[in-house]
């Protein structure tokens, strides 16, 4: 099960800041950021709403997390949140090596 959240200023919610997961017993909850974690002390305060109508802050957000997960600069901000920073990694070296 997963949330994704955009800004409160974003009505036709296109654009993912942060998605909220499950990520099993093992995992717990996984929240991972569309920004890099340099930037996360000049937006914590910022709102947010999620696709389940819950709105916070990001700092709010992050505090209901096992597991943060933040944008790094050698991965896309679309594939970020799709897949993690590790997961996108993976990804791109599979598809490397497949051509």
């Amino acid at each position: 099960m997963s949330t994704s959240f955009t800004l409160m200023s974003d009505v036709n919610e296109e654009t993912c800041i942060a998605l909220r997961f499950w990520g099993g017993a093992e995992d717990g909850v996984t929240v991972r950021f569309a920004f890099p974690e340099v930037l996360f002390q000049h937006l914590k305060n910022i709102q947010i709403v999620g696709s389940d109508g819950v709105s916070c802050d990001i700092e709010t957000l992050s505090f209901e997390a096992e597991t943060l997960d933040f944008l790094t600069e050698d991965v896309s901000p679309r594939d970020h949140i799709s897949h993690g920073t590790n997961g996108a990694r993976k990804r791109r070296e599979v598809h490397h090596v497949a051509r």
